[in-house]
């Protein structure tokens, strides 16, 4: 007869079973082209997801479709309620982007449709990190990263080391002279970013092809730009990038401009650098969609304010609201819904709160 196994042993084999079990672990992939990020295989999309950025999968596939788990930061200017499951949503006319960082200068990781649900993860100051799970065509993805496990091993390793210095030389290294200063180097620690630090970015670029010129995101065309050309960025939204090129013209196609009227700045200039453009002045042609009254909780207006809703400039689809002085209140009543008017505008907000639509001062109006 077989000997009884005491029952703390059997416990003991129960345990290292579990233990040997393989667990489905999520993993990282990479998006590898912008795509759509939906609610279910085919439906509809919830985000569009900009390529680079970084997902989690579970290894839930459907018929050429993935189930992905994307996270970053939105600012709280376009954060609202509940949303059907979920505790928060997006609340921004045209969408918000959703950023690596907790910065405006953090890299975009996509754009997130108006009234998305959202699950709440943290918060950091005036930014929230959050979570939104969906599915993306898997022909969109590269798988890439440790799993979820090796990045939390990761960091608990890390806890318990201590972080490496690096020196940052801010100038190639010269021989002193006597009783002359030493040569300016920090010492920083990794992981201990600064806020400045996030923003520093490269903007000198090389276009790949032959590009069209926009006058503004989703716009008119200027022209196309030879691939030979080299390119400044110098603002960047929803996928698309404001570039600088130099050039040269024959003197007698250029004439005289009023240099105290941008005539050349679109809204998503102002969005994607609100600071920057307070208080210019600009020239526009936009298209009435209504005139109304500012509610409390437009931030950036006076409650009652008249204000003429409209859209563009030119054939940039963005919204706009341009506040009126009394004396042009009759005058812009008058105007017929949808019909083009030229403005002539002060930037009072880049991103006025809480949507996030450019705000401006009317000076003159002409009906076009």
């Amino acid at each position: 007869m077989r000997p009884h196994t005491p029952l703390p042993a059997i416990w003991s084999s129960c345990i290292a079973g579990l233990l040997l079990t393989p667990v489905c672990l999520a993993a990282q992939s990479t998006v590898t082209t912008q795509t759509a990020l939906r609610t279910a295989p085919g439906a509809g999309a919830v985000a569009q997801v900009h390529a680079g950025t970084a997902v989690e999968t579970n290894g839930s596939a459907s018929h050429g479709w993935s189930k992905v788990t994307l996270e970053g930061f939105l600012h709280r200017s376009v954060v609202g309620g509940h949303r059907g499951d979920f505790a928060i949503s997006v609340k921004a006319d045209g969408g918000a982007l959703l950023r690596e960082s907790s910065s405006r200068a953090g890299r975009v990781l996509a754009l997130m449709s108006d009234g998305t649900g959202l699950t709440k993860v943290s918060t950091r100051g005036d930014w929230i990190r959050v979570r939104r799970s969906g599915w993306v065509s898997t022909s969109a993805l590269a798988k890439s990263g440790p799993t979820v496990a090796d990045r939390k091993r990761s960091a608990t390793d890390s806890k318990h080391a201590k972080p490496p210095v690096v020196t940052v030389a801010r100038h190639a290294p010269a021989k002193a002279k006597p009783g002359a200063k030493a040569p300016d180097t920090t010492a920083v620690a990794e992981g201990d970013v600064t806020p400045d630090s996030t923003q520093e970015a490269v903007t000198a670029l090389a276009l790949e092809r032959r590009a069209t010129l926009y006058t503004a995101p989703d716009a008119g065309t200027l022209g196309t730009i030879d691939s030979s050309a080299r390119v400044t960025a110098i603002a960047r939204d929803r996928g698309w990038v404001r570039v600088q090129v130099e050039g040269w013209v024959r003197a007698q196609d250029l004439g005289p401009s009023d240099s105290t009227v941008l005539t050349t700045i679109s809204a998503a200039d102002l969005k994607a650098q609100p600071d920057r453009y307070r208080g210019q002045v600009v020239r526009w042609v936009v298209q009435k969609i209504a005139f109304q009254t500012a509610d409390p909780l437009r931030k950036g207006m006076a409650p009652d304010e008249p204000y003429i809703l409209a859209r563009g400039p030119g054939q940039e689809n963005s919204l706009l609201y341009l506040a009126l002085p009394p004396s042009m209140v009759d005058q812009a009543k008058r105007i017929d819904p949808l019909a083009p008017i030229t403005v002539t505008a002060r930037v009072r907000a880049g991103r006025s709160e809480p949507s996030g639509v450019p705000l401006l001062d009317v000076l003159s109006i002409v009906t076009r």
